[in-house]
């Protein structure tokens, strides 16, 4: 039989390496800047990283931008058929009194009560306008937040 092979003295797990070498090889070769310029480094990082943020936003606002702006213009045009169906409407309603009167007597009658409408919802509109904005509630917030202040953080 043959003997047994001897024994390291060292573990498998441990590296004889120095530690200062053991940290270099995992962290790599650390560059010998002073503060200042270390200071520097991360403040022209911070403004690099906020001139990204900055570009990144701007892009999201234009992309977002032109959704909102073709969802305008398709309601734009759903507003344009919209009043284009309703004045169909109007001619139709005008025909369908034809039937019974002049056909001048029944655009008269849809005429006249369109500016009917039109001269109650300006009335309406009016009286609206002309009353007072109430700002006792944002008074009273106000008043509540000052009193919670005064409360709760320390007098000077």
């Amino acid at each position: 039989m043959s003997a047994p092979a001897p024994q390291s003295t060292s573990s498998p797990d441990r590296d004889p390496a120095p530690l200062d070498q053991r940290i270099k090889r995992f962290f790599g070769q650390r560059p010998g800047v002073g503060a200042g310029a270390a200071a520097k480094a991360v403040v022209q990082d911070a403004s690099d990283l906020v001139k990204a943020e900055l570009a990144l936003a701007k892009a999201e606002l234009a992309k977002g931008a032109k959704a909102k702006a073709a969802g305008v213009a398709a309601l734009v045009v759903a507003g344009v058929f919209g009043w284009l169906g309703l004045q169909g409407l109007l001619i139709t309603l005008a025909l369908v009194i034809a039937i019974w009167l002049p056909l001048w007597a029944g655009a008269l009658i849809v005429t006249l009560v369109l500016l009917l409408g039109a001269g109650i919802a300006g009335l309406i509109g009016k009286k609206k306008l002309e009353q007072p904005a109430n700002l006792d509630t944002t008074k009273q917030n106000v008043q509540e937040d000052v009193q919670w202040a005064k409360a709760h953080l320390p007098s000077r």
